[in-house]
């Protein structure tokens, strides 16, 4: 497994225990307002959540922007490569 099939698998489990949904059920197209019924209470615990996981330090602005499951691992890899 490379580093971003990790990076993608971490941050889709976050996703599914943000959301109380099965990791089968997500992709990376998974949108979070459509798929997931996603308020702002959601974002902050996801961005928490994430944050504990990967040890980093996620701007609020930059993650209320993602649209996508997919988005959010480009903002981790973002994150981490700085």
């Amino acid at each position: 497994m490379s580093e971003s099939e990790s990076i993608e698998t971490r941050v889709i489990e976050a996703v599914a225990k943000v959301f109380h949904k099965d990791t089968g059920t997500l992709g990376l197209d998974t949108r979070y307002v459509e798929d997931l019924m996603s308020k702002s209470l959601n974002v902050i615990e996801l961005t928490a959540v994430l944050e504990s996981e990967f040890d980093i330090d996620i701007p609020g602005a930059d993650a209320r922007r993602c649209k996508t499951v997919k988005d959010t691992v480009d903002l981790v890899e973002r994150v981490i490569s700085k």
